[in-house]
């Protein structure tokens, strides 16, 4: 097949989409597919891959969206394509993968009133623009297939834009289930722990994340506080991009400031996860936040919300919690403080292990293949 994969960003040091579309341009490429790369940023992609770079303009903000969607659709209107698959808000698409969530849901999120909406589009025009692209991609000429990774985001897009149920399907997210392995990271953690200034009755909290603001940081750190002395051993490891002078005000009035670590974003997350006793990310809203999986893979039990497509993996007390209200700092240090043993956390890593094993990268992957070809032939899509 020849295929175009299209996203703004293609590149295995950002976020979990842009790994996503690296991992998945080297899968068909190894499977002998004419593989065709269309973005902005076209970083860390197999040789074979045919680069299309897109160039969009940086002002105003509004217009960069639609700026690049025209390039784009000069790219795929150069040249037949078998697929045209996207993963970035643009259309017309064969196939696209919402792995962004659903725009409409999150400005409900942000501003809860209908005025504070229409006034937020007001002040930024990059919201209407986002609307536009989102309600054309999911209307009947924008694609022919919508992915999902979440059954959280098959539902949201159901109730929002009212997408016959033939033309939506979830697959979950995949993870190198053989990188991501405690055996392969119980090597880094004395080390890194180490560097880290970590002793080994210390029962780390590791935090990943380039949003701090939307994935809940300052609610963690006044969970943190809010379990007092009984939370005295827990520290917290922050890996990503974002500022922390402003939560290390927040943690220095709580007197937490001694108990956190930030640490810049790295290409070898793996270390960080051996460091680690769980992973907690109070986000408000994720379509399916993949660190969730990786540290499952390696080991570690997950606190995150009901507002991350990957709670749909967590059987509560038995492989992490499911936290209802991502605002609430009292229901967080409530369910922190099931996590206090060690030994238990380590019983609860081996089940959150197991729990990941199936949803391997290579599944993943043949998953999308398979409506690949249920796309050309009619035949053969699993889970229609």
């Amino acid at each position: 097949m020849k295929i175009a994969l299209v996203n703004h960003t293609f590149s295995s040091s950002h976020g979990g989409l842009e790994r996503f579309s690296v991992n998945l341009a080297a899968v068909l490429v190894g499977k002998g597919h004419e593989v065709h790369a269309v973005g902005m940023c076209l970083e860390e992609l197999p040789a074979a891959v045919v680069l299309h770079p897109v160039r969009a303009a940086r002002r105003p903000a509004w217009w960069r969206p639609l700026s690049f969607m025209r390039g784009v659709r000069r790219v795929l209107a150069s040249q037949p394509f078998d697929i045209r698959y996207g993963l970035t808000r643009c259309h017309p698409l064969d196939v696209y993968r919402l792995g962004d969530g659903v725009q409409r849901h999150w400005l409900r999120l942000r501003y809860p009133s209908a005025p504070l909406r229409w006034l937020a589009c007001l002040v930024n025009p990059v919201h209407l623009v986002n609307l536009y692209l989102e309600r054309r991609l999911f209307a009947p000429g924008g694609c022919r297939l919508l992915i999902t990774n979440s059954q959280l985001c098959k539902r949201q897009v159901q109730q929002y834009y009212s997408v016959a149920d033939e033309r939506v399907t979830v697959v979950y997210n995949g993870v190198d289930t053989a990188l991501f392995a405690p055996a392969v990271i119980a090597p880094l953690r004395t080390d890194c722990r180490r560097e880290l200034q970590l002793d080994d009755s210390d029962i780390v909290i590791l935090y990943v994340s380039n949003n701090w603001r939307r994935k809940g940081l300052a609610v963690l750190i006044s969970a943190m506080a809010l379990l007092g002395q009984r939370g005295a051993s827990l520290r917290l490891v922050v890996v990503g991009r974002g500022r922390p002078a402003p939560f290390l005000r927040l943690a220095r009035r709580l007197g937490l400031n001694e108990r956190i670590r930030f640490v810049s974003p790295t290409r070898v997350v793996q270390r960080y996860y051996a460091a680690g006793d769980l992973l907690v990310l109070p986000t408000v809203y994720d379509p399916f936040a993949n660190v969730c999986l990786e540290a499952m893979a390696c080991g570690l039990p997950v606190v995150t919300t009901a507002g991350n497509g990957a709670a749909e993996l967590i059987r509560a007390g038995e492989n992490g919690y499911v936290q209802s209200d991502p605002g609430d700092a009292s229901e967080l240090a409530g369910l922190l403080a099931h996590c206090l043993d060690l030994q238990r956390l380590r019983h609860m890593g081996e089940r959150a292990r197991e729990t990941a094993i199936p949803y391997s990268r290579e599944r993943n992957m043949e998953q999308t293949l398979g409506f690949f070809q249920w796309l050309l032939t009619g035949r053969g899509a699993p889970g229609m």
